[in-house]
């Protein structure tokens, strides 16, 4: 075929239905709504197929939110905001100079120990502000830095740029913006995309009847945690651009520019074969980036024990080479036109604007959270995500799928400047209580096989895989054929806990006659008749995918002896 030839080719035309028919033949007659439709935690359904007959239903709303997104975010790339765990005023010039060389952007200031600063090094701190963006999060007892602003002549001022986090009001010259609309604490409480974004326009639409909106905004700049949810993550930053620009609009006003600051979530960040955490940090800093962030943090893979100087600089380096390889800090909006992403930003906005107007039903911001309702609300969906975790819905790899139990539980914590972090709800906690548990009991467990390797091999991978999660490493039993001989083995090898593997002749044969002087449950899920049947024999319970191994595994631990 010639290139021409080629160019003259024409593909015939799909339609959606018939691209349905394929797909349900595909999985053996299943329904697309049933096996391929995947609901969202916030309620909105993910389609497996986005068309641009879908897009082009939703009318105008594509072109708002584009044009949200180009105005707020005004400029392509991002700055790389990466963070320094320093030990004086001195240690933190020292480092943060350094940083600039090697493609940290931002002067990031997060020390939570109180500093004192001498004016040589306010002075050295200013030449510094002057030509880099900073981003400075203080505590009520560590205020000083802040006196950097009156040694900068006027003249020079208009040349800052940057955001103060402050758990107090600050003042500050030119444009900093120091009204901070925080959704971080929203998300470590366990909320969700539609959450984070009605919260954040009822503390705006709170900040504002308290002064001027244009003083206001111009002030503003909002703080969003990314999680592993790729293309939900990208579209919540642009959702947020199209919400504001409607709430602006709502008060007759054109939109400000609000500075967008990310950072990885650590709700999915574990202690437990850290370097996935980098993984992690990879999949949300890309998400954040295509989303429209306008300065990015990554919390190292160690970041919730102790970080190393080499785990920070890995951290940096994420940035640098998504900004590198991917070209997409050269796009303002790259995510626009993608049927998937446009539709998913509009359900956001839709779900959201709808989530803020309640809040603003219910009193406001203030009065809900003195109610308790967003706290009740994000609890109930916080429990639904550690269930969908423990059921293994969820996979966290290293942690609840895929884990080393040899691997122990690192027991330090989060440096004392994150200590905002301390108390963030992460789905794999619940599993490195198991893996510490684990270290503190003696437990005999083994697999026993009923028959073959090769017929029971599915389901032993699967409960050694199972019970790895929880530290517990099992023996594995030659193939067993019958009662007398599981009851030998178990004696022998004075077994705890015991899973048998076969099918249901092989279990039919032996469980009625085991007498066995450990617990013993079975691979797989059967009839409640069929268990009921082999309760009243030897068997105590079952193993199997779907279950809630958090408890399952919790369980089995409380059949070992305390270790010596």
């Amino acid at each position: 075929m010639t290139i021409e030839s080629m160019k003259q080719t024409k593909f015939p035309k799909r339609t959606y239905d018939e691209w349905r028919q394929a797909a349900e033949k595909a999985i053996d007659g299943k329904t697309v709504e049933s096996t391929l439709k995947t609901p969202t935690i916030e309620g909105i359904t993910l389609e497996p197929l986005y068309t641009k007959e879908m897009l082009e239903s939703l009318g105008d709303l594509p072109g708002f939110q584009q044009e949200a997104v180009r105005n707020g975010k005004q400029e392509a790339g991002w700055l790389v905001a990466q963070e320094v765990l320093v030990e004086s005023p001195e240690d933190f010039l020292s480092k943060t100079k350094e940083d600039l060389t090697k493609g940290n952007n931002v002067v990031v200031y997060t020390s939570s120990a109180k500093f004192v600063w001498s004016e040589e090094e306010l002075k050295r701190l200013a030449d510094l502000l002057i030509k880099h963006p900073f981003y400075f999060k203080v505590t009520s007892d560590d205020t000083d830095i802040l006196r950097v602003f009156d040694i900068i002549d006027e003249k020079q001022q208009h040349l800052l740029s940057g955001v103060i986090f402050s758990e107090e009001k600050v003042t500050a010259p030119g444009s900093i913006k120091t009204v901070l609309i925080d959704t971080v604490p929203v998300h470590n409480a366990g909320g969700t995309i539609v959450h984070e974004l009605g919260v954040a326009l009822s503390i705006l639409a709170e900040k504002i009847k308290d002064g001027d909106y244009k003083e206001t905004a111009s002030k503003s700049w909002i703080r969003f945690a990314v999680d592993t949810q790729f293309f939900q993550e990208i579209a919540k930053l642009r959702a947020f651009r199209g919400l504001w620009k409607a709430f602006s609009e709502a008060y007759g006003e054109e939109p400000v520019a609000i500075p967008v600051y990310t950072e990885t979530s650590v709700r999915s960040y574990s202690k437990l074969d850290p370097y996935v955490n980098l993984l992690r940090a990879g999949n949300s800093t890309f998400a954040a980036v295509l989303g429209g962030t306008d300065a990015h943090t990554v919390h190292p893979h160690d970041f919730l024990t102790v970080s190393q100087p080499s785990s920070r600089r890995i951290a940096r380096n994420v940035q640098l080479v998504i900004k590198e390889e991917s070209h997409v800090a050269r796009v303002l909006d790259s995510s626009a036109g993608s049927y998937f992403i446009e539709q998913l930003t509009n359900q956001y906005i839709e779900a959201a604007w709808n989530y803020f107007l309640e809040i603003e039903e219910a009193g406001g911001y203030s009065e809900v959270i003195k109610t308790g309702l967003l706290t009740d609300d994000f609890q109930a969906k916080w429990l639904e995500r550690k269930k969908l975790a423990a059921e293994r819905k969820v996979s966290l790899i290293g942690t609840n799928i895929y884990a080393n139990p040899q691997e122990a539980v690192k027991d330090h914590s989060i440096d004392s400047s994150h200590l905002e972090y301390i108390t963030a709800k992460r789905l794999a906690t619940p599993f490195e209580e198991l893996r510490a548990r684990s270290r503190e009991v003696e437990l005999k467990a083994a697999i026993v096989h009923l028959g073959p390797l090769k017929e029971v091999k599915a389901k032993s991978d699967f409960v050694e895989g199972l019970l790895a999660v929880g530290g517990i490493e099992p023996a594995i039993s030659p193939e067993i054929k019958d009662a007398a001989a599981l009851d030998a083995y178990i004696e022998e090898n004075g077994i705890d806990y015991a899973v048998l593997c076969g099918n249901d002749e092989q279990l039919n044969a032996i469980i009625p006659s085991v007498k066995p002087a450990a617990v013993i449950d079975v691979a797989g899920r059967y009839p409640a008749e069929q268990m009921t049947g082999w309760k009243a024999g030897a068997l105590d319970g079952a193993v199997y995918s779907g279950q809630d191994i958090v408890k399952k595994l919790d369980q089995i631990l409380n059949l070992g002896k305390k270790a010596l």
